[in-house]
This record gives C-alpha cells, structure tokens and sequence, in this order.
C-alpha cells in the first residue's frame, strides 16, 4: 500500500469531520488482509499496520499540536530505531522493525463503551462528552479498538448493545453511569453477564460514589475483574487497557478500584490522576448530533478553582483548575465550525484560575477561545462563576478589561449559566457560595448591562431552609431593579457605563423580574454523598436524615427543618417533574435551534412556565406560611392565585397556561413524599 493512499484517506479526514468507522473502513478496504489501527482523533489521525516483520505508521500531524502517544514513543525509539519514509506539510510516514516490546504495545483489547442515557426525558440532542471523548482518547493512546454505543441515539438502546455482543467478542465493557440511571445499569448488567467479558469497567458520578453496589451488578466484581473509576476515567482507563493481559498490574492503577478489595492504609497518600489531554470527541457521535440540530458539548479545562460550595462533591473531579492545550481546543473549533452546531463549552468554571490574575494578563487563554468562535462564526455557552464577571474586590483595570471582552463577545454567546442559588444571605453562607447578595447583584447588573445572555441556576429549598430564607429568596426573585437592558452605542458605551457603575452611579433597571432567567427556580438541594453539606447535616442536624441512602442518585434521603416548608417543596417537585419533559426541550431548543421561529416559540414557552412556576411558588407560600403575608403583601397580591382546597386546582391550570396547546399534563402526587428517581 502506498503513501499516497493512505494520506488520500487520512489527509481530508483531518479536515473535515466525518465518521470514524467509515474511515477504519476505507483504510482497511485497502490494506486488504492487513489488520489496521485508526489511532490519534480526528485532528493528528495515523494509520497503523504490520507488513511482514515491519510496522507501518502513517500519519496527519499539525505542528502546533501534541503528537499521540504512540508516535511520540516510536519517534523518541522507544521501540527500536525508526525510519522516516515521508515527512512533508504535516504528513508523515514512519517504518520499523516489529520488536517484543512493539508487538505487545500494538495489541489492545476490544471494548465497547456503553453511555446511558434517557431520551424521553432528555429531548434534544447533546453530544454525551464524556464518552465521546473517552472512547477517542483510547483511540489516541492506542490502546483499544473501541465501539461506542449512545443510549440517546438509538431506538433500542438495550437491543443494540445485545446484537453487538452476539456478533463480537469484547474483551472489556464500559459503562457510564449517570444520575437517574440505576435501573438501567441494572438491565444492562444482566445482558453483559450473559455474555462474560473478561472485565468490566464503570465510570462517571453514580458509580465512583456507589462503587460497591454499582460494581455487584456484574459477575465480573466475584472474580476480582469488575473496575470503577473514581475520578477522570481517561487515565485509568488507558492504563487499564495497557495493563489488560497483565492482572498482577491491576491494583497499582490510580484512579480506580476493585469494590470489596482491602482499602488502601491509611498512611498511603493517593496521588492525583492527571487531567487527560484534550482531543477531537468521536467524530461519528460530533456528526450525529449535528444531524439533529444539538449542542455539541465540549471542555476545554478541567476542574473548578473555587471548588468549595458545600452541596457539591469534589472527590470524583479533583482538586484545582487546569486549562487545555488551546491551540488545540482552537483546532477543535476550526474543525468543528462547518457542521453549524451551537457549542455548549461545559467547563466547570470556564475562565478559571487565570481569568482572576489582576493586573490581568495580556494573553487570557478564554479570551483566544471566544475570538476563535467570532472569527469562525460559531454560537456557544459557557459556565462561570458570578465573580468573573464582575467583582468589586477586583481593580478598575481588571473589571473594564473583562467588560471588555464580555461586549465583545456578547454577539455569538447563546447562553452563559452562573450559579446564583439563592437571594438570601445566610442560605449563601451555608452553600459555601464565596459571594454576597449584593456582589450578586453587582455581577448581573453589569452582565446584563453587557448585552450577554445570563440564566442561572438557583437552590430555592434545603432542608435548613427557614421562613425567613424563603421569603428572602421569592423577595430576591420577585427583583425588577436587578437586570438591566443592554447598554447601546458600541463598546466604548458600554465601558463607559460600567465606569460609572464602578463610581457608584447607577444604570437603568430593565423592568424584567429576575425569575425570568432562573433555570428552574422550584428546585431542592440534593443531599449528595461525599458532599460537605451532608456531613454537616450529620453532624449538626441527624435528626433531618431519614436514614435512606439512595444508590440511583447518591443521595441522602432528608426532612425539612419546617414541615411547612417541606410540604411547600413537595408540591414543587410534583410541578417541576410534571412540566420537565417540555419545558427542557424548550429551553434546548432556545439554545441550540438556527431556527429563529423555533427559537421564538420556545423562549415564550419557557417565559410563560417561569411565571407559572413562580406564581406556585407564592400561592403555596402565602398558604401555608400565612405569617409571611406581611413581608411578602405586596408580592403575594401581584402573584398569588386565589386559595384553593387542592393545589392540584393551581398545578392543572398553570399547566394549562404554559402549554395551552398541549394534553393535559398527568402529576404524579405521590412525588410530594418521595424524590424523583429519573
């Protein structure tokens, strides 16, 4: 097989997004009866063969980015000593003598990695990155032939996965295993039992933080051969695939365990796993969702700088913040661009620890990301905390500087999520929040004034929650003074007026409601597992735990502190689960829809469910907490509906307002005593 042919396959490849298996397919077609390797990911692709007592590697290498592993290895003569047959525009082609060493390196395990999902309740199609990009990043290590198979792109989810194992021998299953998704671990146990592959590896939240009860689903967890990741399964994983014909290695490898194998002595110190290297997600997954007008998810750091909100567990991500290569997440864009997607840039905190630097600094990494999305025309959101957008505690220089880039930016920018939680101040402090009300205002005021698109997220209940609490939080939410209308007149305007902002003169209030840009705003804190929340509950309040400990979501079963206020949150989660189907389809089709009519229509939906969900909020209020009719008179006057013996009476007709033209919606009133389990 020549040189040409194989860069006529690799080399558009490398320019265009296209399907993965297709171009393994193509490579293969060629090579005839020579088993070959598609390694790297869709930016620096290689092809791998053996031919007789040589091996073949030819490759796509831009020079900007980090060469794959295995090409670093036989460049640096890990392996014996190579002979470059073709280096020319970032092309390259390599032979050398197949050693021992070489041989075991090029065999790898078979694995299909498995991403549950729920479709029906999740409409609106996201690309699932987290196996996205853990199956290409097995692909860059060269260190599986990998399939993948996304519960939210095929009809029969579980047929599927039965007919793969049925025609292929799989060495090792994965899976990934969100919140929710017990009950579908458990079904898709039993089939992967049926079938007994050597190992089975399991990652993402519910499994790191229920390892034993996840891992005992399968047979492989009695013969020592059932793994869950307990962080960033990339490295693991990796090693895991490395070390699969050696099981005396297994033990040693950071970042996962062996449910029921002895714990590690409490001297041992464990060491951090290493945030992987960014790489291009599967490129067939990228294609698939771009087909159905999704988001394509993608991260361009790792981890969160504050990290110290208590209802949030850090264990499973980390400590710390660490940005990517950029130039690669900038390659990434520039191949992503033609498909017309919007991003969704999940970032836990996007601008991280370098977006704080004051002074700032010339060359802010976020900064080059977002110009990329300019120059290349591609719509995004983006995840940062409130304090990155404005901070009094922060210089002059450093807050016009990212007012700055916020207005310029503004335009291509679909949505950035900030976690707000609450408008009360001692709710704040519980969550460990590291912000005030009024820098909270502060922060909205001016990105409003930015002309960026702001939704939060808040926590209205908790069990601790207090009269007063809450009446803080619908005050809070109730705000028209808050939210500001975009500043006109160009940038120079706009950085006039935060000026002014900075010197205390106040801009001019938009009128709109602060609830209109919360998420969901009836919403309850989950008690989560390894969370500081919880063991503060333990400590200070076991009263409040009801002793239930809920594997399908890692969560504590709770009271409320007031029952009052419990019966409250009930009826809200009856709301929100009865209303979430269409309101999230709505809210992803705002986002992500190139169809301004589409767009249009759904942002009333969400606008009109918001008001709903807010005139719940205050009619149970003024209901069951009569003694805060007094802070709240006027508040309840403007939105509270008339009483009413049922509230199922005020859930069916505000359901019927905000989906006028949809079937009535079915509540299911047993969630007032119970959490949801989807």
């Amino acid at each position: 097989m020549s040189n040409s042919i194989v860069q006529e396959i690799l080399t558009p490849f490398s320019r265009r997004t296209a399907p993965w298996e297709d171009v393994q397919t193509a490579l293969q077609d060629a090579l005839v009866s020579r088993p070959v390797y598609l390694g790297g990911d869709g930016l620096r692709p290689y092809a791998c063969w053996t031919d007789g007592a040589s091996v073949h590697i030819h490759g796509v290498q831009p020079a900007s980015l980090p060469e794959p592993p295995l090409v670093q290895e036989i460049l640096r003569g890990d392996h014996g000593l190579p002979v470059r047959t073709q280096e020319e525009a970032g092309r390259y082609s390599v032979r050398l003598p197949l050693s021992t060493s070489l041989a075991d390196r090029l065999d790898v395990p078979r694995l299909l990695l498995v991403g549950l999902g729920d479709a029906e309740r999740y409409r609106g199609a996201r690309l699932p990155l987290g196996i996205a990009r853990l199956s290409q990043w097995l692909r860059f290590t060269h260190c599986a032939r990998v399939t993948v198979v996304d519960y939210n792109m095929v009809d029969e989810p579980l047929r599927h996965v039965e007919d793969l194992l049925d025609r292929e021998q799989f060495d090792i299953v994965g899976v990934s295993v969100n919140f929710g998704q017990w009950h579908m671990l458990e079904d898709l146990a039993q089939l992967v039992n049926k079938h007994q592959p050597r190992l089975v590896a399991l990652g993402n939240i519910l499994a790191a933080f229920s390892p034993n009860r996840a891992a005992s689903l399968f047979d492989a967890a009695r013969d020592g051969a059932a793994f869950v990741a307990t962080s960033l399964g990339e490295r693991p994983l990796e090693r895991l695939c490395r070390e699969f014909r050696n099981p005396s290695a297994w033990p040693g490898i950071e970042g996962l365990i062996r449910p029921g194998e002895a714990p590690a002595p409490l001297t041992s110190v464990p060491q951090r796993v290493e945030p992987p290297e960014l790489v291009y997600p599967d490129d067939s997954l990228v294609l698939e969702i771009a087909a159905r007008g999704g988001q394509i998810a993608l991260e361009t750091s790792f981890g969160c700088q504050y990290g110290a909100c208590t209802f949030c567990p850090r264990d499973h991500r980390g400590d710390g913040w660490e940005r990517g290569h950029d130039a690669t997440v900038v390659a990434t864009l520039e191949r992503v661009a033609p498909l017309g997607a919007v991003l969704s840039v999940v970032d836990e905190e996007f601008f991280g620890t370098e977006g704080l630097i004051d002074p700032p600094t010339e060359r802010l990494p976020a900064a080059t990301i977002l110009a990329a999305c300019r120059r290349l025309g591609v719509s995004y959101e983006i995840y940062t905390r409130l304090e990155q957008i404005f901070d009094r505690r922060r210089s002059r220089e450093w807050n016009l500087a990212r007012a700055q880039l916020l207005a310029r930016e503004a335009q291509h920018m679909r949505r950035i999520f900030v976690g707000v939680e609450s408008g009360s101040p001692s709710q704040l402090r519980r969550y460990g929040k590291g912000q005030t009300v009024v820098q909270t205002e502060d922060a909205l005021r001016i990105g409003s004034s930015l002309g960026i698109p702001m939704e939060f997220g808040f926590i209205t209940f908790d069990p601790l929650l207090t009269p007063q609490e809450l009446a803080e939080n619908l005050a809070f939410l109730a705000r028209r003074d808050v939210m500001t209308a975009p500043v006109t007149g160009g940038t120079a305007a706009q950085l006039a007026a935060v000026t002014d902002y900075l010197d205390q003169r106040h801009v001019v209030p938009s009128g709109v409601p602060l609830f209109q840009h919360v998420a969901y705003m009836a919403t309850e804190l989950e008690v989560l597992a390894h969370s500081r929340y919880a063991d503060s509950l333990r400590r200070r309040h076991p009263d409040l735990l009801d002793g239930a400990y809920d594997p399908s979501f890692a969560r504590y079963g709770v009271h409320y502190r007031d029952p009052r206020i419990g019966e409250l949150a009930g009826w809200c989660r009856v709301w929100t689960e009865g209303m979430f189907t269409p309101v999230y389809e709505a809210r992803m089709t705002a986002r992500a829809s190139e169809d301004p009519s589409s767009a249009e229509v759904a942002v009333d939906l969400v606008a009109r469910y918001r008001t709903a969900t807010f005139s719940l909020l205050a009619s149970m209020t003024a209901q069951l907490l009569p003694e805060l009719k007094e802070p709240l008179g006027p508040l309840f006057d403007e939105y509270a509906m008339p009483s009413c013996e049922n509230p199922r009476e005020w859930l069916d007709h505000l359901a019927q307002q905000t989906l006028p033209e949809q079937p009535p919606v079915a509540f299911d009133l047993e969630l007032r005593d119970q959490r949801r389990q989807r």
